[in-house]
């Protein structure tokens, strides 16, 4: 399967409008499931992948993952935390306000790569980086940070 056809299954058949990915799981070792929905027709639709397909187009992935589901704007993560074998974000959106994706936590590396973590209430600035602690999952605030802010578990 295609780039090109991977980007289909992320917009709604109906609508045309980019799916929102709202969880992914691994259900086993060599595939990957994407539940997604429209913000215009919510229903839930389910897409299974082979894993190696996955950490290909895993950048167009993470571009839905990170839409509103109200609306379909871009959001900001703003925490994760590490439940099991999920990481749940936390994510914020200017107009409707915060949320969560659940995503596997073997799959998570793609999604947080080069993505902004911004401070709830704060400047637009990033804080840092997809750098979060590995113990209570706050986002590190600085790059010079050796503790935790939150926790203050080590961060080295």
């Amino acid at each position: 399967m295609s780039r090109d056809e991977i980007q289909q299954k992320l917009h709604c058949r109906r609508c045309g409008r980019p799916r929102i990915v709202n969880r992914v799981s691994k259900p086993k070792s060599d595939q990957v499931k994407l539940y997604m929905s429209c913000p215009v027709h919510s229903s839930e639709v389910v897409y299974t992948m082979p894993l190696s397909r996955y950490e290909q187009t895993s950048d167009l992935v993470r571009e839905h993952v990170l839409l509103c589901r109200k609306c379909g704007q871009p959001v900001d993560i703003v925490g994760q935390r590490k439940e099991n074998l999920m990481t749940k974000l936390s994510i914020q959106c200017p107009e409707h306000g915060g949320g969560e994706r659940k995503i596997n936590n073997s799959l998570l590396d793609p999604i947080l790569s080069a993505v902004p973590v911004k401070a709830v209430g704060s400047s637009p600035e990033p804080i840092r980086t997809a750098k979060f602690c590995p113990s209570c999952g706050a986002p590190v605030p600085t790059a010079e940070a050796r503790f935790c802010h939150v926790c203050g578990a080590s961060l080295e």
